[in-house]
């Protein structure tokens, strides 16, 4: 039998966040007193959902762990939910960072475990086992930095900026050589490295696209983190703007960083990550490097595949996830079929959900879950709806 519940989710107050945007999702007054950053929706045992189950509220990654065959799809290899989704509330740039492959994440935990670090050290790197791919979709326009330029623009900068420091390292044998020579400057020349890339950027008059972007990228990271390294890291990746819609995948390895926007944002069920810059909190260089991929390539912008009106549909990195986007309006009620393991999250509006003998009000940042056989619903009111499903 197929079941529909309500989870309650929480909210991660991260200094990047927005003191506006998800009290507005929710419709409470602004700004809010902390900077509210990403919903977690999911059953992560950092920030777990909040189940609305027989009666009882209950941590999600309890009920998980009590009674995988209820709440996860019989394919599983393991009993740990399948994704973790989030809103991402995007106000200053996020951390640039990496996320290991299984492998790396299994061996990094375990070794961690056996040194006896606690999982909520502030030193501690892996959280988790689990690897962290994952797919962006912009909610807003959405500003992201990902892999490592090609080779013209990253003579473009060099020569059109005049930076010495970047025309020494040019060509690098691979990209991944390119972020260690990077990552692994003395803070002397990091020192000097910044100022002449924020004094070049500064002074930049002309009219080429790259440098007027990189020009604007320098301006955003250098007034956020002043004298930051991550400011030399960021200036070598590809500067990608997202239009409300459109997606873009991460791959294990890969550096990264979102620098603004909002954003519905699915991946592996992890915490795990490695920090370049741009963040006050632990940066390891040392296995930052370890993990970084050879190769760091520029994303493919993707769009959904159209199923239905107001239904449209994201292919993720596993062909067992999805994510559906819902735009329902007041004239007209969509049917929706639940399946699998699935959770829907709001983005704005007011719907009701109607199915499996149930019917649930849902507003900005809210959450039905699904679990068990297909549950056809209908879905009224004026709402924006995302779903992530693992079949």
């Amino acid at each position: 039998m197929g079941e529909l519940f309500k989870l309650k989710n929480q909210i991660q107050n991260y200094a990047w966040g927005s003191h506006t945007t998800l009290a507005q999702m929710r419709g409470v007054p602004v700004p809010t007193q902390d900077p509210e950053a990403e919903v977690w929706v999911g059953a992560h045992p950092s920030a777990p959902s909040i189940a609305l189950l027989d009666g009882q509220e209950q941590g999600l990654d309890q009920l998980v762990e009590q009674d995988p065959q209820r709440f996860l799809v019989a394919e599983r290899s393991n009993d740990a939910f399948p994704y973790l989704f989030k809103i991402l509330a995007i106000d200053a740039p996020l951390s640039i960072q990496v996320h290991p492959t299984d492998e790396q994440a299994e061996e990094g935990f375990a070794d961690e475990n056996a040194r006896g670090i606690a999982l909520d050290a502030p030193h501690r790197n892996y959280k988790d086992r689990f690897s962290k791919p994952e797919t962006v979709i912009a909610v807003s326009e959405v500003k992201i930095l990902t892999g490592v330029r090609d080779a013209h623009q990253l003579d473009a900068l060099a020569s059109g900026f005049n930076l010495e420091w970047l025309q020494a390292l040019l060509p690098a044998p691979t990209a991944k050589d390119l972020l260690t020579t990077i990552i692994q400057l003395d803070e002397d020349a990091t020192v000097r490295a910044v100022d002449e890339t924020v004094a070049a950027a500064a002074a930049y008059s002309g009219d080429e696209r790259v440098l007027v972007k990189a020009a604007e990228l320098v301006e955003m990271v250098a007034g956020k983190y002043p004298g930051d390294r991550g400011l030399l890291v960021a200036l070598v990746m590809n500067y990608i703007e997202l239009a409300p819609g459109e997606s873009a995948f991460t791959p294990d390895g890969q550096v990264h960083a979102y620098l603004d926007g909002t954003a519905i944002e699915l991946m592996n069920p992890s915490d795990n990550v490695m920090r370049a810059g741009l963040t006050p909190k632990h940066i390891d260089t040392d296995e930052l490097i370890k993990i970084l991929a050879v190769e760091q390539g520029s994303p493919e912008i993707q769009t959904p595949e159209r199923i239905t009106p107001g239904v449209a549909t994201y292919a993720m990195w596993d062909q067992r996830l999805s994510v559906t986007r819902v735009q329902v309006r007041e004239d007209a009620p969509i049917e929706f079929t639940f399946e699998g393991t699935s959770t829907l999250i709001s983005t704005g509006g007011q719907v009701t959900i109607t199915g499996a003998g149930q019917s649930f009000e849902i507003t900005g940042t809210e959450s039905v879950m699904h679990v068990g056989a297909p549950v056809t619903a209908t879905i009224t009111g004026t709402g924006d709806l995302y779903i992530a499903a693992h079949r």
